[in-house]
């Protein structure tokens, strides 16, 4: 049996690993004990649901794939930090196999808007570095932006093109890149 471990992050390193290895939907209870060397009661002393250990998971994993793209900065322009927002977040989901595309599925009804909630709380600060970086380049002509059209509505298309690219398992963002020049750029 592997060496006992008993505390939350413990537990969580240990799930992420699972995951890593198996997908998200190999996290239960039972599963995750075993492999932290302890008993299942010790497992529901952090998580009281396998609810709460699935949401605890994929926040680590969200906060560790969005840590992986920090280096996305308003100095950098804005095409070049969506090409590291789609690579960054595309290298997180090679290592973490199917979490974008599964893990809206693995939490139970009752844990659905919590899940939700905790996943749009990282979407909205990638969107809003986005932003930032798209209102500090001096290459966007700024007359392209409308009332129909606002650089809010912009990140908003720009950021969903590229969960449906990530969601496709994509290889490339070139296309979306190519648009955005040929949109935005003098």
């Amino acid at each position: 049996m592997n060496k006992a471990v008993t505390s939350k992050e413990d537990i969580l390193s240990v799930s992420k690993e699972m995951v890593a290895q198996c997908g998200i939907q190999a996290i239960n209870m039972r599963n995750v004990a075993k492999e932290c060397g302890v008993a299942v009661g010790s497992v529901y002393n952090y998580f009281p649901s396998k609810n709460d250990l699935i949401i605890a998971v994929i926040d680590v994993i969200w906060k560790e794939i969005i840590q992986g793209i920090s280096d996305c900065t308003p100095s950098s322009g804005f095409v070049e930090n969506v090409e590291k927002l789609f690579y960054g977040v595309k290298n997180g989901g090679e290592k973490y196999p199917f979490f974008f595309s599964v893990h809206s599925m693995s939490v139970a009804k009752s844990g659905k808007d919590k899940g939700r909630e905790t996943m749009n709380q990282y979407f909205e600060s990638v969107k809003a570095d986005l932003l930032l970086s798209l209102q500090k380049d001096q290459r966007v002509k700024q007359e392209f932006f409308s009332e129909k059209c606002t650089q809010a509505d912009f990140i908003e298309f720009v950021f969903s093109n590229l969960i449906s690219l990530l969601i496709h398992n994509q290889d490339s963002c070139d296309l979306l890149t190519e648009v955005i020049k040929g949109a935005i750029y003098k």
